[in-house]
């Protein structure tokens, strides 16, 4: 639709794009009837009497440095609409450039008639004061200087429209930053003065708690005092502030199967939600094989990194899950077998040794690492 093409043409010229607007519309001009030294144009029926078509083109050759065309499709502007002050402007200008400057100072004169505040007429008036000369004119149209004269209709409600953009961007970005702190559970109140992690004044044991942090009755996997209660939940804060998170995590296990008060181990529950996901260079306190299968309940959602070798390799395309045969790496000793489960896909060959890095997990009295991280040589292992 030739609407369509127009608005197309628009928004490729506030942009700056001038060869563009000109590769839409000018196809569009069907042809020029030359009779002697003058141009009569015999419009295309689809834009005959459209002012807008005839501006932006003639604006375009303008900026592109088409100054017969611009020349000519102004021309074509004004046949349609006299009164419009950039189009006056834009022909003043090209009367500039040749030096006529009365011809330049009327164009400008009448544009300032029909729009008072026309800012790039009057700008034009105070360059021709101040640079009445051939040869001032002239190094203005050398440097380029003349160029901020052409006018440039409906880029600066471009501008300003990009910049409200980018404004509610910018309130989008930080308003985006304050939830995720809130999702991750990681509220502005918990950056401390003191340099801890988090402001743990939340997880204090009330009065009450204090007084009594043990249930009487029941079974549970570990019995503790009430001393050694209080002491792990403040053992699991301890470890949590000073980044230590494996030894965190065994305290609150420790605490979750025991007789500890069913308040404390809620508290000691949400501490875990604040631990971080280290990777192969940032785990510490890394239990072995043989702590873990000597007491699993107590080492569960601990990260740990076991080397061996892979068999049972299975994928889907998505998933990859294999058997890690541990301290089997140099084919002499097999600590055990461990089912390890990755949420991705990942290449491993069983013929080298590997490194899992994953989360301790145990279903149906079966352990298991939940894989964060693979490592593996890819140097055949001969060459090694």
């Amino acid at each position: 639709m030739p609407s369509s093409i127009l608005e197309q043409a628009k928004k490729q010229f506030v942009k700056g794009n001038y060869q563009q607007v000109i590769n839409l519309l000018e196809p569009h001009v069907t042809q020029y009837v030359v009779s002697g030294d003058a141009k009569d144009v015999v419009y295309n029926a689809s834009f005959n009497k459209s002012f807008p078509f005839y501006l932006y083109l003639g604006l375009a050759c303008l900026h592109a440095g088409d100054i017969g065309g611009a020349v000519d499709y102004l021309a074509c502007a004004r046949k349609i609409k006299m009164t419009d002050p950039d189009l006056l402007c834009a022909q003043a200008v090209l009367f500039l450039r040749r030096g006529d400057t009365a011809r330049a100072i009327d164009y400008y004169l009448e544009a300032i008639e029909y729009n008072p505040n026309h800012e790039l007429a009057r700008s034009g008036l105070e360059f021709i004061r101040t640079h009445n000369t051939p040869e001032a004119i002239g190094d203005a149209v050398q440097s380029g200087e003349i160029k901020k004269f052409y006018p440039r209709p409906g880029v600066q409600s471009y501008i300003k429209k990009r910049i409200i953009l980018f404004a509610c961007l910018v309130v989008a970005a930080f308003v985006a930053v304050i939830a995720v702190m809130v999702l991750i559970k990681i509220p502005l109140s918990l950056r401390t003065q003191n340099n801890n992690r988090a402001d743990l004044s939340a997880f204090a044991l009330l009065s009450d708690e204090k007084a009594r942090p043990i249930d009487t009755g029941g079974t549970y996997r570990y019995m503790l005092s009430e001393k050694e209660v209080l002491a792990a939940y403040r053992n699991a804060q301890k470890y949590f502030q000073d980044s230590r998170d494996n030894l965190a995590q065994i305290e609150v296990n420790r605490i979750l199967s025991s007789n500890a008060a069913h308040s404390i181990k809620q508290k000691a529950r949400l501490l875990m939600d604040y631990f971080a996901k280290p990777g192969f260079d940032t785990v510490r306190d890394i239990p072995s094989y043989s702590e873990v299968r000597a007491d699993i309940p107590l080492y569960l959602d601990c990260w740990t990194i076991w080397s061996g070798r892979a068999t049972n390799i299975q994928s889907d395309g998505d998933n990859t899950s294999f058997d890690l045969l541990v301290g089997y790496s140099e084919r002499i000793q097999l600590e055990g077998v461990v089912p390890i489960f990755c949420n991705f896909s990942v290449r491993i060959d069983s013929e080298r040794p590997i490194e899992v890095l994953g989360k301790i997990q145990q279903r149906g009295g079966i352990l298991f690492l939940k894989a964060a991280g693979i490592h593996q040589s890819q140097v055949p292992e001969n060459k090694r």
